[in-house]
């Protein structure tokens, strides 16, 4: 079953234990999937857009004083949302900025020029929200109660109407075609790299999972298609002609220019990003504001580095072809240098086919596991770490994991956290850097 939000896990920090209106939007979550799913919700799929449409509406269909982008994919959406709202940042055009997971606070997944919505800001968006849920109820009681992804999309599409966004760049939860982002018309859709991730609620075969994610394409609207594998590429291509979208292939950003995060991979992102500025209708973003954006941008957790004695490099690389990514780079990056691994992964991925190529590159490695549900045991972790020849301790928290890790190493030593963006966020605790309240 496809279910309409993110797989995305809760992860239960900052404000999402202290604020009553995050508590209230996570309510409606099942605690052991995430935020896109709610046991309460109609599992027909007309109600899998269906609810966000309604809600949309009851809110004054916020989204159609939006040019709204979708953003689907296995990798990369995050970046290349960033990275386009960093070009619209630059050509001074006023975009909201929707994603997931967030990495230490709820907040972070709505941005507007860059800046998290504010504590007061969510709780008149919640008061609102639950006024339009009263309202959902009574006129689709066949419905059942929306999930967490689903008010949190409507929620951000109101916030950025009401604040004066022009663009909204939405990135996708899970799959497209019942995404609840695909709610909205978008002007433009973009679909990033597809690896093998969720191939058990979008397989099984990459082709399927194409077909899924082409869900976000619209006729006679312009589809930004990355480089592909051979088959999801035929899948995408039958798809984009079936629906009439015009389709166009995006070949990688050349090393001429500057872009502000790590790695060859990005330079596929900056490119979407680039090419998503350029189709924007009656929008003109001039060829220096999409370098200053490129070369600006910033994201947090993708190859970021954290200077010291030992230097810490946190990604969320979670599927194979992102922590075959991430090992390119931190590879180049340490340019010799010692590496010990810091490392936890999610229950439902591929656990071997992820830890391959980052134990390859690493002296030792620190198993641990994050606070969230979906979590893997580090005990588990551990014994995959060991089966790939790599001397592996175990800590049960990622601040316990930090330590150690500084234990292991020497002032030259990259430390490297990696296996999901909630490790990333709890490393990100550890370490005690701030909120990314603002990008830019």
């Amino acid at each position: 079953m496809i279910h309409g939000g993110s797989p995305h896990d809760i992860i239960t920090s900052g404000l999402a234990l202290d604020d009553d209106a995050v508590r209230w939007l996570l309510s409606f979550s099942d605690m052991e999937r995430g935020v896109g799913w709610n046991p309460l919700a109609a599992p027909d799929e007309q109600w899998k857009l269906g609810r966000t449409r309604a809600l949309l509406d009851i809110l004054g269909a916020p989204d159609r004083l939006l040019d709204c982008v979708l953003i689907a994919g296995t990798k990369g959406k995050g970046s290349t949302a960033a990275f386009l709202a960093r070009i619209l940042a630059s050509a001074g055009i006023r975009a909201g900025l929707y994603t997931q997971p967030h990495l230490q606070i709820y907040r972070e997944r709505i941005r507007v020029d860059g800046a998290a919505i504010t504590p007061d800001e969510l709780r008149r968006e919640v008061t609102l929200l639950r006024d339009a849920v009263a309202e959902l109820r009574d006129r689709h009681p066949d419905a059942g109660e929306p999930t967490t992804f689903e008010l949190t999309t409507a929620l951000a599409l109101h916030h950025f109407a009401v604040t004066g966004s022009v663009v909204a760049i939405l990135e996708v939860g899970l799959g497209g075609r019942l995404d609840a982002t695909n709610a909205v018309d978008p002007v433009v859709s973009v679909i990033t790299p597809i690896s093998r991730d969720h191939l058990a609620i979008l397989g099984p075969t990459l082709a399927d999972v194409a077909r899924e994610k082409a869900g976000i394409l619209r006729h006679d609207r312009p589809a930004l298609i990355a480089p592909q594998l051979a088959e999801p590429e035929a899948a995408l291509l039958a798809a984009a002609s079936e629906a009439g979208a015009h389709a166009t292939g995006v070949a990688p950003i050349g090393p001429g220019l500057a872009i502000g995060l790590a790695g060859d991979h990005q330079r596929v992102n900056a490119a979407l990003a680039a090419a998503a500025a350029r189709a924007l209708p009656g929008i003109t973003v001039t060829d220096r504001a999409i370098a200053e954006g490129l070369a600006r941008v910033a994201w947090p957790g993708r190859f970021e580095v954290v200077s010291g004695a030992p230097t810490f490099v946190l990604d969320g690389a979670h599927n194979d072809a992102s922590a075959e990514a991430f090992a390119r780079t931190l590879r180049a990056y340490a340019n010799g240098r010692a590496i010990v691994l810091v490392v936890g992964m999610h229950a439902d991925k591929e656990t071997e086919a992820v830890l391959r190529p980052l134990c390859a590159l690493a002296s030792h490695a620190v198993a641990t596991r994050s606070h969230t549900a979906r979590a893997l045991a580090a005990d588990d972790v551990a014994a995959f770490c060991r089966q790939l020849g790599t001397t592996t301790d175990v800590e049960s928290t990622v601040l316990g994991a930090i330590a150690r890790a500084r234990e292991l190493s020497g002032d030259e030593t990259i430390v490297a956290v990696a296996g999901s963006l909630a490790i990333v966020g709890e490393a990100r605790d550890a370490l005690g850097l701030a909120v990314a309240e603002r990008l830019w």
